[in-house]
């Protein structure tokens, strides 16, 4: 993309893949938070079944296969997320540049 010459098409493009990822942006972040509540659960559950002094059982608790499963399930939503974060900020910033840009060619500068 040739962020000189950027028009109104550009911005067209950029506002509708904004529009059209607004709800899986959405979904994606929530179910962040829902793994971030997993992940708790997971840590709890092995904490209160385990034996021992509160550390070794914390240790035991962090070791545990249902808390790797969940850190993992979250990392992998996490990155998902980013992704699609990343491209949206993307085009967000094509919004930006765009308004930059015909700011200056207005003052004659471009």
């Amino acid at each position: 993309m040739d962020f000189n010459n950027l028009d109104e098409d550009d911005i067209s493009e950029a506002y509708q893949m904004l529009s059209v990822t607004d709800r899986k942006h959405a979904k994606l972040y929530s179910h962040l938070e829902y793994l971030k509540e997993a992940m708790k659960q997971a840590k709890a559950h092995e904490f209160l079944k385990s034996e021992g002094t509160v550390a070794e059982r914390q240790e035991k608790a962090i070791a545990s296969v249902s808390y790797d499963n969940a850190v993992k399930e979250w990392i992998k939503a996490l990155e998902e997320y980013k992704i699609l974060d990343n491209e949206r900020n993307s085009q967000a910033r094509i919004f930006d540049m765009f308004q930059t840009l015909s700011a200056n060619r207005r003052k004659g500068m471009l």
